[in-house]
C-alpha cells in the first residue's frame, strides 16, 4: 500500500518539477548573463554612462528572451 501511495504522490510532483524547470534554467541563464556583463564592464573599465546605457540594453534583452522563450521551445518541440 505505500509503494501505491507514494507513486501517486511523487507523479504530480515530478510532473510540476518538470514545469518549472524551463524557467527556473531561463532565470539562471539570464542572471549569469548580468553577471558576465557586470564583469566585462569592468574589466574593461566602461565608463558608467556607457554601463547604465549597456545595462538598459541587456534588460531589454531579457525581457525579449522572456517574451519569446516560449514559442521558440514550443515550436522545437513540435519540430522533434
Amino acid at each position: 500500500m505505500t509503494s501505491q501511495d507514494n507513486r501517486k504522490w511523487r507523479k504530480p510532483r515530478n510532473q510540476v518539477l518538470s514545469q518549472r524547470d524551463p524557467n527556473q534554467l531561463l532565470d539562471d541563464l539570464l542572471a549569469l548573463d548580468r553577471m558576465l556583463v557586470e564583469v566585462s564592464m569592468r574589466i574593461y573599465n566602461v565608463p558608467r554612462r556607457d554601463r547604465i546605457s549597456m545595462r538598459a540594453h541587456n534588460r531589454r534583452l531579457h525581457d525579449a528572451v522572456r517574451e519569446h522563450m516560449p514559442r521558440l521551445l514550443k515550436r522545437s518541440r513540435n519540430q522533434s
